[in-house]
């Protein structure tokens, strides 16, 4: 069972493109990272992990590390054993093997398999066209800055390339109802802000901006010099608010079902807090314990009770029955829950987190 702390705000001293938009829709998980040191509070779901290593991969392909197939399940297995041995660092080996946890395993690499063919088939040095890969672009002022995956530079012009391994457009519905799918604006928000860093840098504009899929699908980003330029501006008048906030003490969250959800920050926000109170649509629960069970097969179940309403969670090992019912009449919260069928009833995952 684990407690916060007094929580120490920290200056942040600058924007990632890749973190933009999230700061944008609630700038307090962003002081929550930076109080932290970035250490997430929860477990980190194991395709963030296996992401890691197909995005390395990516990495090497594209440098020319890799140059046949047997390179390349060396170099796989050594990048998902390094990532194994730090989840079990961490604590997460109930996440080891990833090949058991993450979803599609195989199929991603297959896909990832596929990247190395066309390399191959298109080597770099066919023609005078010049390949940055993981090129750090930062402002004048040092305000925003990262890592671009790749950018490409030929006669034609300058391609300003980032790699997905997830999914990079979503289903929405159009002024008449029509559903059509469209770029995250997550992703077109980053590689504008990577456009704007390119400016900077070069004294010229991308002629391309693109995304590509683990299925080696491009998705071209529409993008306006002056959208990159204003979106840049909205970057640093976000950071400049978001410090300027830590003094006057005005921060404030922004709670919602998107924002929170995947928060890795949340047993420290007191707004994410008060939404519980209330809410029972997240996998995750509030309340004061007023019961712990503890049946013959070791299984534990407590009661919590929050406002007026009973909240029952199941399926906890016979080691925690003292801790629980130690705290009988205290308020905990219970993160990464499994919501069963039964109203209010939720059933632990080997993910589960308790806080006081």
């Amino acid at each position: 069972m684990y407690k916060i702390d007094k929580i120490v705000y920290r200056e942040i001293v600058r924007i990632s493109p890749s973190h933009f938009y999230s700061m944008k829709n609630c700038a307090y998980k962003s002081l929550l990272a930076a109080a932290f040191e970035s250490k997430p509070l929860l477990p980190v779901s194991p395709n963030a992990y296996f992401g890691k290593v197909l995005h390395t991969m990516l990495e090497m392909i594209t440098k020319g590390l890799i140059k046949n197939e047997n390179d390349f399940n060396i170099l796989f297995d050594k990048q998902v054993i390094l990532q194994e041995e730090n989840l079990v660092q961490l604590g997460y080996d109930f996440f080891v093997p990833l090949q058991k946890n993450v979803k599609d395993f195989g199929m991603k690499k297959v896909l990832l398999k596929k990247h190395l063919k066309k390399n191959s088939e298109n080597p770099e040095s066919a023609s005078k066209v010049k390949f940055y890969s993981e090129k750090w672009l930062e402002s004048k002022d040092k305000l925003i800055a990262g890592k671009v995956d790749l950018i490409i530079e030929d006669e034609q012009g300058n391609e300003i390339i980032d790699f997905k391994t997830g999914a990079i457009t979503q289903d929405v519905l159009d002024d008449d109802g029509e559903i059509f799918s469209k770029i995250k604006e997550e992703y077109t928000d980053q590689l504008k802000l990577y456009a704007q860093l390119y400016f900077e840098n070069t004294g010229k504009f991308p002629s391309k901006l693109s995304l590509i899929d683990l299925t080696k699908q491009k998705f071209a980003v529409a993008f306006t010099q002056s959208e990159c330029e204003s979106i840049f501006m909205e970057a640093k008048k976000l950071l400049a608010t978001i410090n300027q906030s830590i003094i006057d003490g005005t921060y404030k969250a922004n709670p919602s079902e998107k924002n929170c959800k995947y928060c890795l920050y949340r047993p420290a926000c007191s707004s994410f807090s008060k939404l519980l109170e209330f809410k029972h649509t997240f996998n995750d629960v509030s309340g004061t314990i007023r019961n712990v069970v503890k049946y013959h097969n070791g299984n534990i179940n407590i009661l919590l009770e929050n406002r007026e309403s009973n909240i029952t969670v199941t399926g906890f090992h016979s080691t925690k029955y003292d801790d629980l019912n130690a705290r009988i009449d205290k308020r905990i919260s219970i993160f990464n829950l499994w919501k069963e069928a039964a109203e209010l009833v939720f059933s632990t995952t080997k993910t589960t987190v308790i806080y006081e």
